[in-house]
């Protein structure tokens, strides 16, 4: 358990932070990781795309295992914040060799659960598919993709937290290059097997499931390589690579467990606030899922911004510079404020050009003007998600997770389902109601993390 200790300013230069252009520091951190979430979502996007041609079900199917697939990644965002934070701060106090404990200790715990993670989504695809309510051939498709999928799992872990390590080094770059490499592999595979062209059979959901677990063999294989031979701040060895020092992976588990908590209870929340919208028909649920996959977008621009905010306050605290962490955070928060002001004010303007763009058949117009709407009402929350993310990743890198888990869950469940249910069925607002809802929670979470961060607790928490 992270434990409030008081602690004493001291000028030790931080490595690889520069004091004087700050914003310089955040901006480098932070490109790469916004390219990167980018990329994935391409990904995501070609994936529906080619599964899509292949009929309902299997479209159905496979959209159902990337809900379960939010849930499973709560272990691997648990790990992957924990090595962020404790890394930054072993950097920070100048100390590699402890940094790359820490990354042997998540390494060898990601694999754990990528292993356990297999083993569940192959022996447990049927019963879990049905739970979620799939009719019989989309539940037959989706455990035909899920068991393929369940193959990388371990690897998708290792490169996961590997990448987060990276990002706690200062090194942002490295993880944004692989992934790139491994997208890109997980298109291909996925466009010649589940077309079956040329040479290659014909898998269909088979095959997008070969692709995912391609890009894992490809991420694992260029992180571990990359971790083995480097000779700056971090280092793994494979001959060590199944020691465990308990220490070293409390301080892991310590800062980590409540953010993947925070993860878990989020996507369970966020199947019930789906159900509450199916609840309202084809069309307002078609309207909401365009409006989602263009809000990730948005959210991939302030994580990208969250991350660095993580990095330099974990440093900068690990150098026992409280004031440069705060100015760190501060100077993140006020990049993401503008650019969700402008992503805001862009979604105003052009909400129904852009949902558009996703949609086609007989009722186009009505899902149009929906989604219109319904970005014109989630422009109101780029702000607070500026904050929220800025914030509650500076608070992560001080190791304080356990607050925004806190944050996270009251906001989410009292001011986002209960609202969301009683304006959009009894009020009869509909999925506008619903999403206003949303964005009381995400304003509401802005202030409270605000709040937090401002009584200072966080620049005295020992990780």
């Amino acid at each position: 358990m992270s434990t409030e200790v008081p602690g004493t300013i001291s000028p030790p230069q931080v490595p690889l932070i520069d004091e004087d252009r700050l914003a310089s520091s955040v901006i480098r951190l932070a490109w790469p990781v916004i390219l990167q979430q980018v990329s994935l979502t391409t990904v995501q996007l070609v994936d529906t795309a080619l599964v899509g041609h292949l009929g309902e079900e299997a479209l159905a199917g496979v959209r159902l295992v990337s809900q379960i697939f939010w849930f499973t990644l709560s272990g691997m965002f648990a790990l992957g914040v924990g090595a962020t934070a404790v890394i930054a701060r072993n950097v920070g106090a100048g100390q590699s060799h402890l940094a790359s404990e820490t990354l042997r200790n998540a390494l060898f715990m990601a694999a754990l659960w990528g292993i356990a993670l297999a083993a569940g989504w192959w022996f447990l695809a049927d019963w879990s598919l049905g739970l979620m309510g799939a009719e019989p051939e989309a539940k037959h498709q989706g455990v035909v993709y899920m068991r393929a999928a369940a193959v990388g799992l371990p690897l998708v872990s290792v490169f996961f937290v590997g990448s987060a390590a990276l990002q706690g080094a200062g090194d942002t770059r490295t993880p944004m290059a692989i992934a790139f490499l491994a997208n890109l592999m997980n298109i291909i595979v996925a466009v010649l097997l589940i077309n079956g062209l040329g040479p290659f059979p014909r898998l269909d959901v088979l095959g997008s499931g070969a692709g995912f677990t391609s890009a894992g063999i490809i991420g694992v294989v260029a992180i571990l390589s990359i971790l083995t031979f480097n000779k700056s701040v971090l280092n793994w060895r494979p001959q060590t690579a199944f020691r465990l020092n308990w220490d070293e992976s409390r301080r892991i588990l310590n800062v980590g467990v409540p953010a993947g908590l925070e993860q878990m209870q989020f996507s369970f929340a966020f199947l019930i606030y789906t159900r509450i919208i199916a609840h309202l028909g084809t069309v307002p649920l078609a309207a909401h899922g365009v409006a989602i996959a263009l809000q990730n977008l948005t959210y991939g621009i302030g994580l990208g911004l969250g991350v660095a905010a993580t990095t330099l306050v974990g440093q900068s605290l690990g150098a026992q510079r409280q004031d440069l962490a705060e100015r760190a955070a501060y100077t993140t928060l006020r990049f993401t404020l503008i650019l969700m002001v402008v992503v805001g004010l862009t979604l105003m303007a052009l909400g129904g050009p852009i949902t558009g763009i996703f949609v086609g058949g007989p009722e186009a117009d009505e899902v149009v003007d929906i989604g219109r709407r319904l970005l014109f009402i989630f422009a109101f929350a780029m702000p607070g998600i500026g904050i929220s993310l800025a914030l509650g990743g500076a608070l992560r890198g001080a190791g304080d997770t356990r607050s925004v888990l806190i944050i996270m869950a009251l906001c989410t469940w009292v001011l986002r389902l209960v609202p969301a249910y009683l304006l959009a069925i009894p009020l009869g607002l509909g999925v506008p109601g619903a999403w206003a809802a949303a964005v009381l929670d995400i304003n509401a979470r802005a202030l409270l993390m605000w709040f937090r961060f401002k009584q200072n607790k966080w620049k005295h928490i020992k990780v």
